[in-house]
């Protein structure tokens, strides 16, 4: 059966990444860590959100864009078209969006004010490892996702937990 995943905030092919993740040594280490882990939890027959900020150079996009996954979908993020088009950018990927309802949730790069929330979720990606003290939320980016593709089941009982529902 396959499986819907999420992950944002890759930041592959950006040259300072180690100032912010400084478990890393290199761009090169911190890309393969998340390249090992992504496969981990990856098959050829799933569906990936790509929560934002991916990748910082087109040889980056180029290589995640020969992971794992049936479909690979971009919800774009700020960083996303710094220094790439989106002509170029959405040749790497199935579809691509700034934003998007999928099921209970909206899926953005950046968290939705709580007033736009409209009875669904948020998921979203861009606060790294500062999460929003707020049960309706949850935080796709690498830091909060132990740089590892998180799946829809694994979501919908983090937040039925948080909400008391599970």
């Amino acid at each position: 059966m396959a499986n819907v995943l999420f992950i944002g905030d890759i930041h592959g092919g950006h040259k300072n990444i180690c100032n912010f993740r400084s478990q890393f040594n290199s761009e090169k280490e911190h890309l393969e860590f998340i390249k090992h882990n992504y496969h981990t939890k990856v098959t050829k027959r799933d569906k990936v959100f790509f929560m934002g900020d991916i990748a910082f150079s087109i040889e980056a996009l180029q290589e995640i864009s020969s992971w794992e996954g049936k479909q690979k979908i971009l919800i774009c993020g700020n960083h996303d078209l710094d220094r790439l088009d989106m002509k170029t950018v959405s040749q790497y990927y199935d579809e691509v969006y700034s934003f998007l309802k999928y099921k209970e949730f909206w899926l953005s790069h950046c968290p939705i004010h709580p007033d736009e929330l409209r009875g669904k979720l948020s998921l979203h990606g861009h606060t790294h490892n500062h999460n929003i003290d707020d049960p309706r939320y949850f935080n796709t980016s690498c830091e909060n996702i132990d740089y590892t593709p998180i799946s829809l089941h694994e979501i919908r009982e983090i937040m039925g937990k948080q909400n008391g529902q599970i």
